[in-house]
């Protein structure tokens, strides 16, 4: 945990009045009916409807993640409200934010030590946002730390998202983009080694069995005490919740049995972070 100490003070978390109102407002939720929450959705806000027709998505997830990309009634006063109740009251945006700063804490860190440019490969990347804000800071520094991205997604409306980004950011040269399942990794990048790679996302929605294949796989495209950064969703009081909005089905993990699935593997975990909202555990490990 001390690697990540100060940064957890920078991490989003519930006011003391916000966790008042969510011991009403998480078990209404939890208890309402599917269509009924969908709809609320739907009809109060922009981007808790697009989390509704894009769950899972890079795009209900990009939704989510920028909420601090605009000023909060740009949209009009009621959505506004909305967008308060549906970012702030509920912590599935929040915990996906903080998810999002300790992968690019990692990420930088592992930059950062690199006399040379490291190569990353992001498996099931979408935008890789999380690289790209990284990269963007290391950049512009002096000297500057620079490194150089493969991202594999099956969704090519991601890949198109992440290259917007990535040029917006000056970074387009930086990033390399593949069209293709996490299980076509080894033809995807054949003959190429990579100091990093980052799974964060993917894993929730695979079993311990097709996990642990998964990462074992992924060892023979990683370098020699290479670096494993990869993230699972925790147990949680806002499951039944998220199921009812139509995210696909998930396999949720306490951090202790994601760590052990990822020795499992064949790695040494060297960190294991539970993000402040307990829904995300986020975990450095090393190839052995």
């Amino acid at each position: 945990m001390n690697i990540a100490k100060q940064h957890l003070l920078k991490l989003e978390n519930h006011s003391l009045i916000v966790k008042m109102a969510r011991f009403f407002t998480t078990p209404i939720l939890n208890a309402l009916p599917s269509f009924l929450i969908k709809k609320a959705m739907r009809a109060t806000s922009h981007d808790a409807a697009t989390v509704v027709a894009k769950g899972g998505s890079t795009h209900a997830l990009e939704a989510m993640y920028t909420r601090y990309h605009r000023k909060l009634f740009s949209r009009g006063f009621f959505q506004g409200l909305a967008d308060i109740f549906w970012h702030h009251f509920v912590s599935q945006p929040k915990a996906l934010r903080n998810r999002l700063q300790i992968v690019q804490m990692f990420l930088e860190k592992e930059i950062r030590n690199s006399v040379t440019p490291i190569s990353v490969l992001s498996i099931a990347g979408g935008s890789a946002r999380a690289f790209i804000h990284t990269l963007s800071k290391l950049s512009h520094e002096e000297p500057p730390k620079l490194a150089h991205i493969v991202v594999v997604d099956k969704d090519i409306s991601a890949i198109q998202t992440g290259k917007r980004l990535a040029t917006s950011a000056g970074l387009a040269d930086s990033c390399e983009w593949l069209n293709g399942n996490a299980s076509q990794i080894n033809s995807l990048v054949p003959n190429r080694y990579f100091e990093v790679v980052e799974i964060v996302g993917l894993l929730d929605y695979f079993d311990d069995e097709r996990t642990t294949r998964l990462l074992s796989n992924i060892k023979t495209v990683m370098r020699e005490n290479g670096t494993l950064i990869v993230a699972n969703v925790i147990p949680n009081s806002e499951m039944s919740f998220v199921k009812k909005t139509g995210w696909p089905p998930m396999f949720y993990r306490t951090p202790k049995n994601f760590a052990q699935l990822v020795s499992r593997a064949g790695f040494s975990v060297r960190d294991t972070i539970e993000e402040p909202l307990g829904v995300h555990t986020i975990v450095r490990a090393r190839k052995l």
